[in-house]
């Protein structure tokens, strides 16, 4: 196989999620974390470039303070990071953002033949960024993966949707993948000595020549009107002891 990139869409998101009930908006203050499925994508990239001739490129939409939390993935086995960073960016919603992603990999990785991500994110868990970006390139798109099975000039999958099903895709293809594929990210020791040397490429909007109202709120296809906390219907009790008699005590009382 040619020389060819693998694209790891990865988001970073707070430590802990609080939202904004005046912009309805995630707050981004405080510590930062990857999130954690993209990570699982990340390794699955790592495993598919040790058994081909491909590279890691990584993506990232984030705020410029989280440069050296992203520095991080070469540590990891990540060949090239880079960071979409814009004040502009801010508030797009799961459309504009895939456009600034499709945008990036277009014009930034000249030679991709596949794209991975987790199939959510902490933060939002919409799901939606996948299948837009993939119909905004016009590539196929297969989420819910927990098993890749072979990679060549197609890619072989398994995923659990409803029923495990298997899946040949021509590349270039997008997939999205669920927490069973792997335990995630493993730092490895040659990649933590060449990670010295390397630095993440940052980009802004005007760098990579986005029109204004194609990003942020202004590209942004939907808008949060309200946010609310949820409250559980039913309180739950912890067994202690006596375990047995009280599972067949509420499986009598519901009539099961």
């Amino acid at each position: 196989m040619a020389q060819t990139d693998i694209v790891v869409n990865v988001k970073v998101v707070p430590e802990k999620i609080s939202i904004d009930k005046e912009t309805c908006r995630v707050k981004r203050e405080g510590n930062s974390i990857f999130n954690p499925l993209d990570l699982v994508a990340f390794e699955e990239a790592v495993k598919l470039k040790k058994v081909s001739n491909a590279s890691i490129s990584v993506i990232s939409m984030a705020p410029l303070k989280e440069k050296d939390l992203l520095k991080n993935l070469f540590k990891y086995g990540a060949n090239r990071v880079i960071l979409l960073s814009d004040k502009n960016f801010a508030g797009s919603d799961t459309f504009a953002t895939s456009f600034v992603l499709k945008e990036a990999i277009i014009k930034l990785v000249h030679n991709f033949n596949l794209i991975i991500q987790g199939d959510f994110s902490l933060d939002g868990s919409t799901g939606n960024v996948g299948g837009e970006l993939a119909a905004l390139l016009n590539i196929p798109f297969i989420s819910n993966v927990f098993s890749i099975e072979s990679y060549s000039k197609r890619i072989i999958v398994k995923r659990i949707f409803e029923k495990i099903e298997t899946f040949a895709v021509d590349l270039p293809s997008l997939i999205s993948v669920r927490r069973e594929a792997n335990k995630g990210a493993v730092v490895d020791l040659f990649s933590l000595v060449e990670s010295l040397d390397k630095e993440v490429e940052v980009y802004t909007s005007e760098m990579l020549n986005l029109p204004e109202e194609k990003v942020g709120l202004k590209g942004s296809l939907t808008e949060v009107l309200n946010v609310f906390q949820d409250s559980p219907v039913f309180e739950g009790n912890l067994i202690t002891s006596n375990g047995e008699k009280t599972i067949f005590d509420f499986l009598k009382k519901v009539s099961i």
